[in-house]
């Protein structure tokens, strides 16, 4: 019996077993701890301080407090970016700005190639560029448009329908307003732009409405005149043949 219960996978006994003291923990009188625990919760106990509404009115007066400014580095490439910035202001005759969603740059990029096939081109600037190069200058309104990084789209006003065109293939790419010809304009406006023909087609519009008003006029003029010579035509028809106009 004894061989028999060595082979026999036996059960490990502990040599020490916890058990509780005296059944349940005084939580109303601890007792004290250790005189070292005791150190290190004195040390780490949080310590907050008067709230604002206990404190006196002399006490939340922040007029003697020095106000410290953020210093202003300039920097010279922000300079440059500024400087080519103005100069697609004023070289564009068409300037679009744009509202920007999430989108990836595999997607952005049919868009932008897109663009510059059409002889338009997409910049991106950050509001501190923009406002350093319209400051002083009659775009300095946009500067409200602007809280980043904003899109803008220089070109020329006969490619504004296709630019709508392409931007219909990316929600992402929201049109906010536009400059023509140094006037700003809504999004709207620029719609109802981009619905109307070239100007050589309205030219040639308008030199057949002054054509046609003009030919209205000597036809107007000439009408009586022709009535009047038609009319003594006859006449000296019926003088000259009689006999016609007694058998008539």
């Amino acid at each position: 019996m004894a061989a028999l219960n060595r082979s026999l996978l036996q059960t490990q006994v502990t040599f020490l077993i916890s058990k509780r003291f005296r059944g349940k923990i005084n939580i109303q009188k601890p007792r004290k701890p250790h005189f070292e625990r005791q150190l290190l919760v004195d040390f780490t106990k949080p310590v907050y301080s008067i709230p604002k509404s206990k404190l006196p009115d002399y006490a939340l007066c922040d007029r003697g407090e020095k106000i410290e400014y953020v210093k202003v580095v300039d920097n010279p490439f922000e300079r440059i970016l500024a400087r080519e910035c103005l100069d697609w202001f004023n070289k564009s005759k068409m300037v679009v700005f744009l509202h920007l969603n999430a989108i990836s740059m595999e997607d952005k990029t049919p868009v932008f190639a897109a663009l510059r096939k059409n002889n338009m081109h997409l910049r991106t600037y950050g509001k501190k560029i923009v406002s350093m190069a319209t400051k002083g200058t009659r775009y300095e309104a946009v500067n409200h448009l602007f809280t980043s990084h904003q899109n803008i789209i220089f070109g020329q006003p006969e490619n504004a329908a296709k630019m709508f065109k392409i931007l219909k293939k990316s929600p992402q790419l929201v049109v906010m307003a536009g400059i023509i010809q140094d006037r700003l304009m809504s999004k709207n406006e620029l719609v109802e732009f981009s619905q109307l023909p070239s100007l050589d087609v309205a030219r040639s519009q308008l030199c057949s409405v002054l054509d046609s008003a003009g030919s209205s006029l000597v036809g107007q003029l000439t009408k009586a005149q022709q009535s009047l010579v038609s009319n003594l035509e006859q006449h000296v028809e019926l003088q000259n043949n009689p006999k016609q106009d007694t058998e008539s």
